[in-house]
């Protein structure tokens, strides 16, 4: 496997944690977010313990909460940094190890494909036993937009449609695969599929777009403007 490599071959990623200790940090950070989101779901503690860990969460809640913001990624699509990519994939709500929501997912590229693994645990619970089909829906859209990339034109999501094959367990390790199939003037066309071991889970069709000049210009200016509103520098 190599997921070190972006689609132009230029990006590596993860990011060497040895020389960078604060995304060491963070990945540790997230990592044990995880496993006390999934406590939370699992656990039966009794009514004292609770109040306690609910109680050092919230302080650890108001730490965070006094810190200095993050700023946020500038680029978007062909038009991302080689850092801005790494931001993305490493707090990406789907592929972030950085990020206490995604599962994550783990995207390589390789053989002319985008290929994945992921193993969904108890928060990405829908029916007893089994992943939300809406989970599933997400992380093709992401798997997806990785393999838009080979179109070089590289867009946003027009439309996204999943076929249900068989229901997708938790606590499985799951495996997908993406293929760029094709582009007609702005539509990028792609397909993928899901798989625990050689069973077909899931199977989508994604219509991406790719964006104009005017239109990735509208969509720097949206994000500065949410940046002001976050960072509560609107109008200075």
């Amino acid at each position: 496997m190599n997921n070190e490599q972006t689609l132009d071959g230029t990006v590596s990623f993860p990011a060497p944690v040895e020389a960078n200790t604060m995304l060491l940090e963070k990945r540790r950070a997230g990592a044990a977010l995880r496993r006390i989101i999934e406590g939370v779901i699992t656990k039966h503690p009794d009514e004292a313990e609770m109040a306690g860990l609910a109680t050092r969460l919230e302080a650890i809640a108001d730490a965070f909460s006094s810190m200095p913001e993050k700023t946020s990624r500038s680029g978007f699509a062909s038009k991302m940094s080689s850092e801005d990519v790494r931001d993305f994939i490493e707090f990406s709500p789907l592929t972030g190890v950085s990020n206490p929501v995604a599962a994550p997912l783990d995207i390589w590229v390789e053989d002319g494909k985008a290929l994945g693994r992921v193993r969904f645990g108890k928060r990405f619970e829908g029916a007893p036993g089994l992943v939300h089909g809406g989970h599933v829906a997400a992380i093709f859209d992401e798997l997806l937009g990785f393999a838009q990339g080979f179109s070089k034109r590289p867009g946003m999501t027009g439309t996204l449609t999943i076929t249900y094959r068989a229901p997708t367990p938790l606590l499985t390790d799951l495996r997908l695969e993406g293929t760029y199939d094709g582009m007609e003037g702005r539509k990028i066309f792609t397909s993928g599929r899901l798989y625990a071991g050689e069973l077909l889970l899931a199977e989508a069709k994604g219509l991406f777009i790719a964006l104009t000049e005017e239109q990735h210009a509208a969509v720097l200016s949206a994000n500065e403007k949410t940046e002001q509103r976050r960072l509560g520098t609107a109008g200075q």
